[in-house]
């Protein structure tokens, strides 16, 4: 029978992360690997399955999630210790771009799966997760969230809601329905089946200024565009989960999700020049529509054995699809001088076997192992058609790449209470990728790589104090490149600058390998709410930074390995009900705020943040909770400010304030009302960009006004 002894000798026998290119010529690694967590049966609070866990996990449940009646999951992702949003990117300790995992059930997101287009109403909990488990994929560098959606309910229960957004910019409206079935005895059926719609329209303007000047300073270009955006979106979810009870414990499932998006707009482009030469397409019409789909079903089995053994398996198939469609026009005193058409195209079908085998060696102490395999194939194409006019040069661009991605990973982990208070995870996790890709414009391309990873956490909770306890975690963990960052096409930016270039992948990347230490204190109040501190700090080597070069033609943006980054943060959380204060009204308080800093060795400072990593982020907020009405209140802050990307570029992002507000009224048991008031604060998102060498410096800047938003949400439930 396996035991301790074997994780603690590959612990101690391996070497802690290993990335090895096999073959010469390295090729797309896919989104990294992401195993699935066993379901467990909870029976406690989150609060009291986040103070015994031995790893660093918090679980924000599916009531907390539609509080505030969103429409989409990224408006209640903002709201989380220790989460940011810019625009549909999620990020932890600030960062994004892969440096933060996104799991959905366990599973490596899909590149087809649209988060705008998940609602919170298919979400049973979400998990942030601090410090890497091996149950996880190690490619988490700041962290990973893993969004679960719904399961069978404790009940037989249907709830339908309707609702309405009113702004100046913005109407939408949006209907959930749901319902399920409990399976009841062995052998019995349950049920959970739901779907999401949401359909708005947005209006908005943009002011964007571009300039540059030459080495001595001299104003040589300055133009104004004045943008006026339409757009139109319908998103949509829909979930079905059949559940069997089994005879001496465990179930079987088969669960499907569908999510899919459709975007429609246009852009009305106005180009004033104020000084240099005349911009080539004053007017700039645009016309554009979007659509993704992504379906996933899997079969999940969860068998409980006499000896307290278990063995959670799932067979999953992932299909996706994305379509992109633009059309260009531009016109210069109302002659045609561009007609440009581009499309992309991309398809992926995946079939992912996970599994995760639990054996209780004896109170306290409990060994795990698992597996994730996969199997993915893609296929993505991308055209461009000029129309060739005389004042333009045409670029026709017929270019895509075909890739197989085979991976698998296993691992161990080991739980251990050691003594009465104080308990001990170790894991470790092997992760491999293999791909073979082939394209229009490039030879074929083979590659694998693999990275090995232990992982140790302990929480120790300090003797004489049942409130107060202490975290530690040691972790090594990477970051891979994208497809698109090895593919070595190029993809053509429709107005080429050094502040908007093309962009060509780099199939010599290594993935980036960091080593991290993580350490919290947490305080838990008697009657609930909690006080937690924590530090954390990574180690970030081979780190995958862009470089822009003028290639004697146009403007071309590559990525390479560049050195080595470091990050570090600090984190404060807390949630304190009156109560815990001897004050009897049913209002909680509640408060989280992080500081970060990160420094990228190739790039000189100062703002030679890692990946526009906000300095500052935090969340102040208050619950009233009443017999027929509730109230609650949510204040968001990121902050803004210079990023340097390169020796040459920098970027700039606005300080991002987010004010809003909820009441809902029971109107009886089955009905209620809920009111929600959005950007009070209403403040312009401003971005710019600079690109500054011995010649000039190009800069681009950008104001985009925003408005407040009122949603009213009808809710009944059926018993």
């Amino acid at each position: 029978m396996p035991n301790k002894s074997l994780v603690l000798a590959a612990l101690a026998a391996a070497p802690l992360v290993h990335a090895q290119q096999i073959q010469a010529t390295p090729e797309a690694p896919a989104a990294a690997t992401a195993p699935t967590v066993a379901t467990v049966e909870v029976k406690a609070g989150a609060e009291t399955l986040r103070r015994n866990d031995s790893a660093s996990r918090t679980v924000v449940g599916h009531e907390e999630l539609v509080k505030y009646g969103d429409a989409t999951v990224l408006d209640a992702l903002k709201r989380l210790p220790g989460v940011t949003v810019a625009g549909s990117a999620v990020r932890m300790r600030g960062l994004g771009s892969g440096y933060t995992q996104v799991l959905i059930n366990g599973d490596r997101m899909p590149p087809g799966f649209d988060l705008e287009a998940l609602s919170p109403d298919s979400i049973e909990k979400i998990e942030i997760v601090r410090a890497a488990t091996a149950e996880y994929s190690t490619e988490s560098i700041a962290g990973t969230i893993n969004i679960v959606l719904r399961k069978t309910g404790g009940k037989d229960a249907a709830e339908i809601k309707l609702s309405g957004t009113r702004a100046p910019d913005n109407d939408g409206q949006g209907l959930s329905v749901s319902k399920s079935g409990k399976p009841g005895k062995p052998g019995g059926f349950g049920y959970t089946l739901g779907a999401n719609l949401n359909h708005w329209t947005r209006e908005y303007r943009q002011r964007e200024r571009f300039t540059t000047r030459d080495a001595a300073g001299a104003l040589t270009e300055l133009r104004d565009t004045d943008t006026l955006f339409r757009q139109r979106f319908t998103l949509i979810n829909a979930n079905a989960r059949l559940n069997w009870a089994l005879a001496g414990g465990g179930s079987l499932s088969w669960q499907n999700f569908y999510n899919g998006a459709r975007s429609r707009g246009t852009e009305d482009n106005r180009t004033t020049t104020l000084a240099g030469p005349d911009y080539p397409q004053p007017w700039l019409p645009v016309g554009w529509k979007i659509d993704s789909d992504n379906l996933r079903s899997e079969l999940v089995l969860d068998r409980r054995f006499d000896d307290g053994a278990r063995l959670d398996s799932k067979l999953a198939l992932d299909m996706s699809r994305v379509r992109r469609q633009m059309h260009r026009t531009g016109f210069r005193d109302q002659e045609l001088v561009l007609d440009t058409f581009d499309q992309d195209r991309f398809r992926e079908h995946e079939i992912i076997t996970t599994g995760k085998y639990l054996v209780p060696l004896f109170a306290g102490h409990a060994l795990a192992f698992g597996w994730d395999a996969g199997h993915d194939r893609n296929r993505q194409q991308n055209l461009r058609i000029d129309r060739p006019l005389s004042s333009a040069t045409p670029l026709d661009v017929d270019t895509g790449f075909r890739a197989t991605v085979d991976r698998l990973a296993i691992y161990g982990q080991d739980e251990w209470e050691v003594r009465p208070g104080w308990s001990l995870y170790l894991g470790a996790r092997w992760e491999g990728v293999r791909t073979n890709t082939s394209g229009d414009a490039f030879a074929p391309l083979s590659a694998s790589y693999h990275v090995f990873s232990p992982l140790m956490q302990t929480l120790w909770k300090i003797p004489g104090s049942k409130q107060d306890q202490l975290r530690f975690a040691l972790t090594r963990t990477y970051r891979a490149p994208t497809m698109q960052q090895l593919i070595p096409a190029v993809f053509y930016a429709s107005v080429n600058t050094e502040v908007s270039s093309d962009f060509t992948g780099n199939p010599g990347l290594r993935p980036e390998l960091a080593t991290g230490i993580d350490a919290a204190y947490e305080h838990y109040f008697s009657v609930g709410g909690l006080v937690s501190l924590s530090a954390t700090s990574r180690a970030i080597h081979d780190l995958i930074r862009a470089h822009t070069r003028y290639d004697g033609t146009r403007w071309v943006t590559a990525p390479t390995n560049q050195g080595r980054a470091r990050v570090r943060s600090l984190a404060l959380e807390t949630k304190l009900p009156l109560k815990a204060l001897g004050v009897g009204w049913p209002l909680e308080l509640r408060a989280n705020v992080s500081r970060n800093w990160s420094a990228v060795d190739a790039v000189p400072g100062p703002g030679n943040r890692l990946d526009a990593q906000p300095r500052w982020s935090g969340n102040l907020g208050a619950d009233y909770t009443g017999e027929r009405l509730s109230a609650g209140a949510s204040f968001n802050f990121v902050s803004g400010g210079w990023t340097r990307s390169s020796v040459y570029e920098s970027a700039y992002a606005g300080v991002r304030r987010d004010l809003e507000t909820y009441v809902l009224y029971k109107l009886d048991p089955e009905r209620q009302l809920r009111f929600t008031a959005r950007n009070l604060l209403a403040p312009d998102h401003l971005r710019g960009s600079v690109y500054a060498d011995a010649l000039g410096t190009t800069g681009r800047d950008a104001a985009i006004p925003t408005y407040r938003s009122l949603r009213l949400q009808y809710e009944q439930k059926f018993k």
